[in-house]
């Protein structure tokens, strides 16, 4: 008499990545008959004229042998596939036979083996799951979107954007960001190139100024003969200040123009210095800055008229070294 199969606690389910050399690929556990096991090539199910079943019904399970070796790399899987249903039927008072009452036995418990390992591979929640109003079904299929929680955790739902345009949107974001960051770095250097240019013509100015000042100073009309002596001691005071407006921590000193003319001034620059000429009646200013550690002379003025408040400012410069006011012959 063959020996009754039985059904251990194996899992119905075995895979093999295929090396397209191999034909034959055994699985351990018990099928009842050929029919009962299914056979995937990645995730199509082949027809059973691809291939050969030995071991049905064996205890020890049995091999499927393909008609051609399956292609290096395709995974196969060997799964039992049993219809979940029961085909025996005992008649009251009649014979209980050990074979046919095992055959059921064994049919059942291969069923939930089949169940449990589909379950495995279902989506279940963890037994540590803290909330118990969770709910798994799945929502209706949405063409393009992914399934994710809701805002409280309590059910799934469809994504209100479609993940597979993603990559495409995040290219196109990516794409605008790198054009922006060259045009950014184009323009950087644009902006480095005019500020070494204002940097020079600020120097020229500069060196414009000095020769202006010096210039204008040596035809300047110094005679003050035919002033009052009122009037001699504003010029003075303007042209020649006394040695507290030479004190450069001393800020926003102020003349009043007692023609029209030019207010100048000579100071040493030192580093991020500034000086400041302004008047209050005609709203002009003169502003010289300077950045770095170099140590230079540098000339300011501004063009006054008769009663113009002046005022002079000067900040971390070390030496302030002239401040005139220079006016046409004839004016005062």
């Amino acid at each position: 008499m063959t020996e009754h199969i039985k059904v251990y606690g194996i899992k119905p389910r075995i895979q093999y990545t295929a090396n397209g050399v191999l034909d034959t690929f055994t699985f351990p556990f018990a099928i009842f008959k050929a029919a009962d096991l299914a056979v995937y090539l990645d995730d199509t199910k082949q027809q059973s004229s691809a291939y050969t079943i030995s071991g049905v019904r064996s205890t020890q399970g049995g091999s499927v042998t393909f008609n051609t070796a399956p292609d290096s790399g395709k995974i196969i899987t060997l799964v039992r596939d049993l219809s979940i249903e029961r085909t025996s039927d005992f008649q009251e008072g009649g014979a209980l036979r050990a074979d046919t009452l095992n055959d059921e036995l064994d049919y059942q418990i291969a069923c939930q083996q089949q169940i449990a390992d589909n379950l495995n591979r279902s989506m279940v929640l963890p037994p540590y799951a803290i909330s118990t109003d969770v709910n798994l079904t799945l929502p209706t299929p949405s063409a393009g979107k992914a399934i994710v929680w809701n805002t409280d955790g309590t059910n799934l739902e469809n994504s209100t954007i479609a993940v597979n345009s993603l990559e495409s949107t995040l290219n196109g974001y990516k794409t605008a960001a790198e054009s922006a960051a060259s045009t950014a770095t184009t323009k950087a250097g644009i902006a480095s190139d005019k500020a070494d240019i204002a940097t020079t013509q600020a120097s020229v100015a500069t060196a414009k100024a000095e020769e202006a000042t010096t210039t204008l100073a040596s035809k300047a009309n110094k005679d003050m003969d035919n002033l009052s002596t009122a009037g001699k001691t504003k010029v003075a005071n303007l042209a020649m200040p006394s040695d507290s407006y030479l004190d450069y921590t001393l800020t926003d000193r102020s003349f009043i123009a007692p023609a029209n003319g030019y207010f100048s001034t000579i100071v040493q620059m030192a580093t991020n210095s500034k000086i400041q000429l302004k008047t209050t009646a005609s709203n002009l200013c003169n502003t010289l800055m300077t950045q770095g550690t170099d140590t230079r002379d540098a000339g300011i003025f501004i063009p006054v008229k008769m009663g113009d408040e002046i005022t002079f400012s000067v900040s971390n410069a070390g030496t302030v070294k002239q401040i005139r006011f220079i006016y046409a012959q004839g004016e005062i």
